[in-house]
């Protein structure tokens, strides 16, 4: 959870980053004030173009889609790794966003528990005006750290980090 919140090495920030996002608002803080839910203006785009670039980003083949495809994306909401939860979505619906961008949007739990919430999503999904996005949770989680940590690393010790990406994101 520590790099989920962090303000210089998180996943959130890295994705914020990588989509030159500007940081207009937050939620679900921690006991320091950061937020893991992030809010952010964007260069206007739309659901089609937005999914090609994370795909580009994320070097994955496809990314999970759900909700409503729109032309006019200028605010979205970054939650880093798993933000199946029904209620963050609402809460960033609720504060203007246009697309939710995060490393799962679907329950992958192979139980009645994760069929539940995969059907509860579903269920939302059909009645938000947002674009929801799951990018991958390993591939968001190996952004941050070929990224933001590796040169982090460089930086601080004496070390040249071999990063290994997974042969397949979506397991």
């Amino acid at each position: 959870m520590p790099l989920d919140y962090h303000k210089q090495l998180g996943t959130n920030i890295s994705i914020a980053k990588a989509l030159d996002a500007s940081i207009v608002d937050g939620f679900l803080p921690n006991h320091q004030g950061d937020n893991l839910v992030l809010i952010c203006d964007i260069d206007e785009t739309n659901t089609d173009a937005l999914e090609q670039t994370l795909k580009e980003i994320f070097k994955v083949p496809y990314v999970d889609f759900e909700g409503k495809r729109l032309n006019r994306i200028r605010k979205i909401a970054i939650v880093a790794g798993c933000g199946d939860k029904i209620e963050w979505m609402k809460e960033a619906e609720n504060r203007g966003a246009h697309a939710y961008i995060t490393g799962e949007i679907h329950c992958h739990i192979d139980n009645e528990y994760g069929k539940m919430k995969y059907d509860k999503m579903l269920g939302y999904a059909n009645v938000t005006t947002m674009s929801l996005i799951g990018v991958s949770h390993s591939a968001s989680e190996y952004y941050v750290k070929k990224t933001l940590i590796k040169d982090w690393f460089e930086r601080n010790f004496d070390v040249m980090p071999i990063l290994i990406p997974q042969e397949k994101w979506w397991l």
